[in-house]
């Protein structure tokens, strides 16, 4: 496999839908470990990061610690690829910025821990650093709760309340200084770290389905574009920080709530098979892991 040199500045790339995966990349049905070639130095992988990269199931936040992190999370693959020296996933749902850098994180029920701050799991050594975060900064949930309806309800035009707009735009401005302040205490702390900063889109397309996504078309248009700024900012976060950005929204394409079961990367506002709602089905974490895996050259 072909590996990067770590050095302390990795230059940003934003790595779109149409990427060509070597063999040793996660496939669907790849069995065994890549191994890095003869010479390379060794992979010290650290995963941080919400709900997005733990991979969560129904039931799996009654795990100990409460994070809910299964081994469908993209990091899990990305190490089973890579077959790094050393491996450690702190990515918890309900994660902040603030859990990843700033303090330790009180777990959503059912079960209530106290987990460290994600940033601790860095070490000096670290090559490998991948990050999902900003979701729960936006609670983006509870503000685009007003564009989804019920059977009845018909359009809500969520669109055009400009109560939603400017709160948008507030958060926006706050979770990009915030993300520019995680990848910084990343560096600070990993400074020959390789940081791969993951978007979060692809959950909704441009039109609604019933039960998964009670949209009309104005208002699937809006709630798409709420997240296409969500990813300028990661993708911002990362230019201004020497990280990579890949973009998962622009792959996504096809595999949105409305998707059918085989195709489907991300649940919409009902539970799919063990995958809760809001959240990457298996499919859509491999599919991740391989665009992570691909913007490495692996």
């Amino acid at each position: 496999m072909r590996w990067w040199r770590p050095r302390a500045h990795a230059p940003f790339h934003r790595v779109g839908a149409f990427v060509v995966i070597a063999a040793s990349a996660i496939a669907m049905g790849a069995t065994g470990p890549a191994s890095a070639a003869q010479g390379d130095p060794p992979i010290h992988y650290v995963a941080l990061g919400d709900s997005r990269a733990a991979g969560p199931t129904v039931g799996s936040q009654f795990a100990d610690e409460g994070c809910g992190r299964t081994s469908n999370g993209y990091p899990s693959l990305i190490a089973a690829a890579l077959a790094p020296a050393s491996f450690t996933d702190v990515a918890c749902g309900g994660a902040t910025t603030a859990d990843v850098v700033d303090r330790d994180q009180i777990t959503n029920p059912p079960v209530r821990k106290r987990v460290p701050v994600q940033s601790s799991a860095l070490r000096p050594d670290t090559t490998l650093v991948t990050l999902s975060i900003g979701g729960n900064d936006l609670r983006w949930r509870g503000l685009l709760t007003p564009c989804f309806g019920t059977p009845t309800s018909g359009d809500r035009f969520c669109r055009d309340d400009p109560t939603i707009r400017s709160t948008m735009e507030s958060r926006f401005v706050t979770l990009a200084s915030a993300t520019d302040r995680v990848l910084q205490v990343i560096r600070q702390r990993s400074p020959i770290a390789r940081i791969v900063v993951v978007g979060h889109g692809g959950y909704f397309g441009l039109q609604g389905c019933s039960p998964d996504a009670r949209l009309s078309a104005g208002d699937a248009t809006f709630v798409r574009s709420f997240f296409d700024r969500f990813d300028n900012v990661l993708a911002g976060s990362a230019l201004r920080n020497n990280a990579t950005y890949v973009d998962v929204a622009a792959a996504a394409e096809g595999h949105d709530a409305c998707a059918t079961a085989g195709e489907r990367w991300f649940t919409g506002s009902v539970r799919r098979a063990q995958t809760p709602p809001n959240h990457p089905t298996p499919a859509g974490s491999a599919a991740m892991a391989r665009l992570v895996l691909a913007a490495l050259g692996a």
